[in-house]
């Protein structure tokens, strides 16, 4: 990937595919980087699995459904990569990654391919509370409802915001949003109750993959297998996971 810096804008190119992202080079009070220019700089290298898995799945006319989106980096490199021709629905919850989201669609010229929603994909619907491990753009390791991110690690938030928590079957039921043919998952530590608020969606054959990133603890990688294959779902990637514990690795179904 290069990257070259035009003021508070940087242009990241993939292969042939470029994105331009905002990048806030300071460091935040009580922060030891900045998390916008790390991500800028380890775009191709931080998640080639997810990359990968882009560029295998996600089609033209495809709708992919980015839970945890964080920055963007992920929907907008689908987005561009496919001319604009998918759709890309972008769920995350953290006040200053959600405005650094809705900067990074604008700079991209996506607003009419990618809506972003400020929420938290959850097992149910209802009010709760979000918390902030680091108050900064482009952190990572928030969590919805308590306290405690990936790996069962708890933390003093920086923040606490007000949030609503959505289930991935109300969002596609009650609510009426587009249905995924292809989901990413990126939640810290919340991806169990992301995948049993889907049961429905997980049982129509109009999804085709779901990538989650899961960080090995105890037996919570099975518990989430287990969810996908009652439904009638194959782990892609079986032969390559690496479930030592504390490992963070991506998890690939496909039907």
């Amino acid at each position: 990937m290069a990257a070259d810096k035009m003021d508070d804008v940087v242009a990241c190119k993939i292969g042939e595919v470029s994105v331009l992202l905002h990048v806030d080079s300071q460091v935040w009070p009580g922060e030891t980087i900045s998390f916008e220019r790390w991500r800028a700089d380890s775009y191709a290298t931080k998640e080639p699995d997810t990359i990968a898995w882009i560029d295998l799945f996600v089609r033209e006319g495809d709708v992919l459904y980015d839970v945890g989106a964080n920055i963007g980096q992920y929907g907008l490199y689908a987005a561009k990569r496919l001319k604009g021709n998918c759709r890309v629905l972008a769920f995350e919850p953290e006040a200053l990654n959600y405005a650094r989201l809705n900067r990074n669609i604008v700079l991209n010229g996506l607003s009419e391919v990618i809506t972003a929603h400020c929420l938290a994909i959850t097992d149910r619907t209802g009010l709760d509370f979000f918390y902030v491990k680091a108050f900064a753009p482009g952190a990572s390791l928030h969590t919805y409802g308590r306290p405690v991110t990936q790996c069962e690690k708890p933390f003093t938030p920086k923040n606490r915001q007000g949030m609503m928590g959505v289930s991935l079957d109300d969002l596609t039921g009650r609510f009426g949003l587009p249905f995924p043919t292809h989901i990413k998952v990126d939640v810290d530590g919340l991806e169990e109750q992301v995948v049993r608020g889907a049961a429905r969606v997980l049982a129509d054959a109009r999804l085709k993959s779901v990538l989650i990133e899961v960080c090995m603890y105890q037996d919570v990688a099975s518990r989430i297998k287990a969810l996908f294959f009652a439904a009638g779902w194959t782990l892609r990637n079986a032969d390559s996971v690496d479930y030592t514990e504390g490992k963070v690795q991506n998890l690939i179904f496909t039907r």
